[in-house]
C-alpha cells in the first residue's frame, strides 16, 4: 500500500469512530474543496477543512455515530488516489448501505487538495440525507 492509501486507511478508521477532526487532520489540506454529489440538503462545494468537517460531522449527527466506511478497493497514482468504500448508516428514518468512489488529488504534502464523491445509488444517499436535515 502507498503513502496515500495508507494515509487514507487511517483516516477512515477515525471517521468510522466519529473522530471528525483526526479524519480533517489526517486527511485534508486546510485549502481542500470537497465536491458532495446529487439534490440533498448538503449538496454542492464545501471550500475549506472547516467547511468539509462540518459536512462530515453532520453525517454523525444525522446518524447518531451509526456509520461505518470500510475502504474496498484503492487505486493511487502520482497526484490522485481512487477509493471504492462500503458505506453502512443508520437513522431514526431507516438506513443506507451504498458503495461510493471517491476521487481524490493530492498536493506535495500528501494532503487531499480536492475530493469529489459519488454513489451507486445517488438516489438513495439523498433520501437518506433528505432534503432538509441539515447534516
Amino acid at each position: 500500500m502507498g503513502e496515500k492509501a495508507t494515509r487514507l486507511a487511517e483516516a477512515m478508521a477515525l471517521i468510522s469512530r466519529g473522530d471528525v477532526a483526526g479524519f480533517g487532520e489526517v486527511l485534508l489540506a486546510e485549502d481542500v474543496v470537497w465536491h458532495w454529489p446529487g439534490r440533498s440538503a448538503v449538496s454542492g462545494d464545501y471550500h475549506g477543512r472547516a467547511e468539509a468537517l462540518q459536512l462530515l460531522a453532520g453525517f454523525h449527527r444525522l446518524t447518531a455515530n451509526r456509520l461505518q466506511v470500510v475502504p474496498l478497493d484503492i487505486l493511487e497514482g502520482e497526484d490522485h488516489l481512487m477509493s471504492f468504500t462500503h458505506v453502512t448508516a443508520q437513522s431514526e428514518e431507516g438506513s443506507l448501505d451504498v458503495v461510493m468512489a471517491d476521487a481524490m488529488r493530492f498536493d506535495d504534502s500528501g494532503r487531499v487538495v480536492e475530493f469529489w464523491t459519488l454513489s451507486n445509488d445517488q438516489a438513495a444517499v439523498d433520501a437518506f440525507i433528505g432534503l432538509t436535515s441539515g447534516a
